[in-house]
């Protein structure tokens, strides 16, 4: 999802607030002056899928009376109490869809415009904290409910042949039918399955047979036959295991049931203590699936053994506690066939909780190789922008890298994508649909623990290879930032969240925090020094956070957590 935000009023959380939208996984943020060019601006207006105006301006007045407001994505809007009387009324209303005010006063004084706001639809609420105005920039149509998602892939589960839905579905129900579970999605005709969609907790499956040649049968292991798999590439799936005997029989049957038609499963046994190996077992009648036995190593070289023994075109990564949808890897392949070539393909997924909530991890968008950097740095605080268990690699691309680091026994995998990201000329092509399943696990204070410290270790790797000014984002840039601050402020978010108020992350957080200081101006200045006041208040004791957090997911067991 791309917003754009047009600056023309700066408020007393501004900063705070573009800082956060821009931290979010999966979003990309442009930012224009309220009275830029208006033709310049097309060329970002015309991309973006949100709009956000911090107070009006010469741009907002441009777009409210002309004919871009009908093509543009509905807008939000926040203004001051002195902004009323500048707003470009009637036109502004078929371009914001949100006012946000100060106060109730300026509320009513919005609303006494004529036509009303609500002849437009256009809804006038109290601006709160940055985070939840975040909420609802991000949180539209499309941004599906825990209930949606797990009724939507319910239906799918179930679903044969050709379906129809009846109903005022969510788009994204079509979406993962054809593209999660390659199903053929028919407005009229004859189907084989009939959905009814009514509220997510009514939502059923009506199976329809309108006559024999067109009934698909449950589901059978493997794929169907296919005249034209010698077309397809070779794809290796790798799934590396530790311990893993109450879910490798899962995570196999949905590898076995892919539509793809060439395909290979690699199981990697690292040096397994239970039962992991007679699970293994009984999945070995399929020719598909190899298995390899190892001493205990820990997870790169178990990675590494995988690449090595793969002889695909490509190799799929899959961990042993989570799913594929059944049409993964077909989507996936043809995906970098539609963008003529790509050295990873990444996808969306589905987090499933231990409490049972159902959430959408959103990674993607177009990830040219130059915005990876940035976005790793945030993600270590947030969301790796790169799904790991949801990728396709090209093994050429391990041949010029190199394989997965043993000093990283966590986050080998983000380590790797730094690597992708100092490289430069590494093609990422994203498929926006939720294809894999990933089961989360309760964090303890341990775990915590370890991954911060693993954070860290990846900060400092980000630095080392790329250099402090290759990881500012551009909403950073545009603020005039430095380059140590940038850094500073995501050891810091990392820390708050989940570290110890002895844990060495503060002390690099706060030298970074102080280089900032010294070379920053106006009001980077004063937000260097408010972060360095909160880690002190923190460190004696005090949990603050610099910047709400709006994610839906712990921050930083959700960056480069491993099973």
């Amino acid at each position: 999802m791309h917003i754009a935000v047009v600056a023309a009023s700066q408020f007393e959380d501004t900063r705070t607030f573009l800082r956060t939208l821009a931290a979010q996984p999966g979003l990309g943020v442009s930012l224009l002056a309220g009275d830029a060019d208006p033709v310049s601006a097309a060329r970002v207006l015309r991309d973006a899928h949100r709009l956000w105006f911090e107070g009006t301006g010469p741009l907002l007045a441009h777009l409210a009376s002309s004919a871009w407001a009908d093509w543009l994505p509905g807008a939000q809007l926040r203004i001051g109490a002195g902004e009323v009387g500048r707003l470009p009324v009637p036109g502004v209303w078929r371009l914001v869809k949100t006012v946000f005010v100060p106060d109730a006063a300026t509320a009513a004084r919005v609303r006494a415009l004529d036509p009303p706001p609500a002849s437009a639809r256009t809804r006038v609420a109290l601006a709160g904290a940055a985070a939840d105005r975040i909420t609802w920039v991000v949180s539209q149509a499309g941004d599906l409910r825990s209930g949606e998602w797990r009724a939507i892939y319910r239906l799918a589960e179930g679903a044969r042949g050709r379906v129809r839905i009846i109903g005022d579905a969510p788009p994204e129900l079509a979406t993962v039918l054809a593209t999660a579970y390659g199903r053929e999605v028919v407005t009229s005709g004859p189907a084989d399955t009939r959905i009814l969609w009514h509220t997510p907790a009514e939502a059923s499956i009506l199976h329809v047979v309108p006559a024999a040649e067109d009934v698909d049968d449950a589901l059978p292991l493997g794929p169907p036959p296919d005249p034209e798999a010698g077309d397809w590439p070779l794809v290796s799936v790798i799934v590396p295991v530790y311990n893993g005997q109450d879910t490798i029989d899962r995570c196999l049957d949905g590898l076995r049931r892919q539509t793809y038609p060439n395909l290979e499963i690699l199981v990697i046994n690292d040096g397994s203590t239970d039962a992991t190996a007679d699970r293994v077992a009984k999945h070995l009648n399929d020719s598909r699936v190899r298995y390899f036995d190892k001493p205990h190593s820990g997870r790169p070289d178990t990675r590494n053994r995988g690449i090595a023994e793969a002889r695909g075109d490509w190799i799929a990564w899959l961990d042993a506690d989570d799913e594929s949808m059944p049409n993964r890897i077909r989507a996936q392949v043809l995906a970098a066939r539609a963008a003529g070539g790509a050295d990873v393909v990444h996808a969306d997924g589905l987090l499933l909780w231990p409490t049972g909530q159902v959430t959408f991890t959103r990674r993607g968008r177009h990830l040219p190789c130059e915005e990876l950097g940035p976005r790793l740095l945030d993600g270590l605080a947030g969301i790796c922008p790169v799904l790991n268990t949801s990728t396709l690699v090209r093994p050429a691309l391990y041949e010029r890298l190199g394989g997965y680091d043993a000093a990283f026994q966590r986050g080998q995998d983000y380590e790797f994508w730094c690597r992708c990201a100092a490289a430069g000329d590494v093609r990422f092509v994203h498929v926006p649909v939720p294809l894999v399943i990933v089961h989360r696990a309760t964090l303890t204070d341990t775990r915590r623990d370890k991954l911060v410290t693993s954070s860290l270790q990846l900060a400092r790797r980000l630095v080392e290879l790329m250099g402090e000014d290759a990881l500012v984002d551009p909403v950073a840039r545009d603020l005039h930032d430095p380059p140590a601050m940038t850094v500073g402020r995501v050891l810091l978010r990392v820390g708050l969240g989940s570290a110890h108020a002895g844990h060495p992350i503060f002390d690099e957080a706060d030298a970074y925090l102080r280089r900032g200081l010294s070379e920053a101006g106006g009001a980077s200045y004063d937000e260097a020094s408010r972060m360095l006041e909160i880690l002190a208040d923190h460190r004696r004791g005090r949990q603050d956070d610099p910047e709400p957090s709006v994610a839906t997911e712990p921050p930083v067991a959700t960056a480069h957590a491993e099973p």
